[in-house]
């Protein structure tokens, strides 16, 4: 059995590797993180997709963990239709 510091270390060791690998690879060393940590399958891929953690912070009564994600962010599509036009379902004509 691991020690939290032994399974961290490992998480440590193995995050790089993984996030640079290609999906074949991924699963390869997932199945030998999760026989390794006896980590859930869900848990210990998101242990080793997570970037950054830079610190937590308490919104809300809840606390939140802050994480530097360098993901592309979507882009926000501008609306090709105003107010005034309705969406024509069925024959009938609505109203927004």
């Amino acid at each position: 059995m691991l020690t939290m510091r032994q399974k961290k270390a490992i998480t440590k060791e193995l995050k790089d590797r993984y996030q640079r690998s290609s999906k074949k690879e991924k699963t390869i060393i997932l199945n030998g993180f999760i026989q390794l940590t006896r980590y859930s399958r869900s848990y210990a891929a998101r242990a080793l997709r997570i970037k950054e953690v830079l610190g937590y912070m308490n919104i809300g009564g809840r606390r939140v963990r802050l994480v530097r994600d360098k993901r592309k962010v979507k882009r926000k599509k501008k609306r090709i239709y105003d107010q005034e036009v309705g969406h024509q379902k069925g024959g009938r004509l609505y109203q927004i």
